[in-house]
């Protein structure tokens, strides 16, 4: 198991698809909104904050600092776009085994159990990895670009609020939740793939399958909104594609926390079985 896991993440990560997904996350990042005028309302791109606003405002804004603006940078594109980025390094690799049918004698040598599991592992691990290194390596440009938190006059009550006194700490929980939503993303694709050999639906198809749930929850929560059932609209933050991510920044173990990470584990269980099932009723497994 260990030495089939070992290969496959060797194939996924070591190829022109992780990389090109490490860098669109990189890139994605700074499209993500850091800040808005009040008075004109206009919001700002990363990009936009750096070649347009004034440096005194900059300097002055905390929003603007590094660490503000590495922690928003999978909204916007990003987030948005995870699914069919996070396909392309597991993609790449797997689909070029079942089309030019070496997955037959990796079966054959690994056993159906160990190559279903160790395809698993390699597809979240790959997209969890290119999110979380992309995120990273935004940080880094980030810091050299914007000021760092420190250097802003900001209230102690706000700095406890925002946790802007433990920043190292938060940084690392950034990273982390950008690992699981990455390997969550991961999680249509896969599916798909053990009934579909396509690299173009097994990226885009997950696409719209997320923007369609993400649309779905948006209506659900407008609705509860008008209707004043906030604790309704609270609960509707569990079921998002990227609400394990949540967890890791919340205060107590409460109801919320216990139905997003049922709902995750339950989606985890439903794609890897879905997976295994759908593979074991072919006749031929090298294709």
């Amino acid at each position: 198991m260990f030495r089939a896991i070992k290969c496959d993440i060797n194939k996924t990560i070591v190829n022109i698809g992780f990389v090109g997904a490490v860098f669109t996350v990189l890139l994605l990042c700074f499209t993500s909104t850091v800040y808005t005028d009040n008075l004109t309302g206009k919001a700002y791109t990363v990009i936009e904050a750096l070649t347009s606003l004034d440096k005194s405002i900059i300097q002055t804004n905390e929003n603007l600092s590094s660490y503000n603006v590495f922690s928003g940078g999978l909204s916007g594109y990003a987030k948005m776009f995870l699914p069919i980025i996070v396909a392309f390094p597991f993609m790449i690799s797997y689909c070029s085994e079942r089309n030019n049918g070496l997955m037959r004698f990796t079966i054959t040598r690994t056993g159906k159990t160990r190559y279903y599991f160790s395809k698993f592992f390699t597809a979240i691990t790959s997209g969890g990895l290119a999110v979380m290194i992309g995120l990273m390596l935004f940080g880094i440009v980030s810091f050299f670009l914007f000021p760092p938190i420190s250097t802003y006059e900001i209230d102690s009550e706000l700095i406890e609020i925002m946790g802007y006194n433990e920043v190292e700490m938060r940084i690392v929980k950034i990273l982390i939740n950008a690992f699981i939503f990455g390997a969550i993303s991961t999680l249509p694709g896969f599916f798909i793939s053990s009934f579909c050999k396509n690299p173009y639906l097994i990226t885009c198809v997950p696409f719209l399958l997320v923007y369609i749930w993400n649309v779905a929850l948006n209506k659900l929560e407008t609705r509860y909104y008008l209707e004043l059932d906030f604790e309704a609209m609270e609960r509707i933050q569990c079921f998002y594609p990227n609400s394990l991510t949540m967890i890791l920044f919340s205060e107590e173990f409460n109801t919320n926390v216990k139905i997003t990470l049922a709902f995750n584990i339950g989606l985890i269980l439903f794609c890897l079985l879905g997976y295994i099932i759908i593979m074991n009723r072919r006749v031929d497994k090298g294709v």
